[in-house]
């Protein structure tokens, strides 16, 4: 890595376990590292974009488009009686 001057940033890298419950579980007490670092373990990862979760089940990423919507939605609404009429449209 230092021939193309990359450098990994540890703090950043996580892992995340798939398949069976029993499985994720007995995996549960292995570490995970490269060279003198450890890497977290997480249940969900955000990856261009998308979230995804060890049971690559939708319903995290669903979540967060919901409340990233519930607050755009909101802030069009509040700004209902300040904004000229066209422009609500306009967003």
């Amino acid at each position: 890595m230092s021939l193309n001057k990359i450098s990994m940033n540890y703090a950043k890298s996580v892992y995340l376990l798939t398949g069976k419950k029993v499985q994720r579980n007995l995996a549960e007490k292995f570490l995970v590292g490269l060279g003198y670092h450890q890497i977290k373990r997480e249940q969900t990862v955000k990856y261009r974009g998308v979230i995804i979760d060890e049971k690559f089940n939708w319903s995290s990423h669903v979540k967060h488009i919901e409340t990233k919507l519930a607050f755009a939605s909101n802030s069009i609404y509040k700004t209902r009686n300040i904004l000229p009429i066209n422009t609500p449209k306009l967003l």
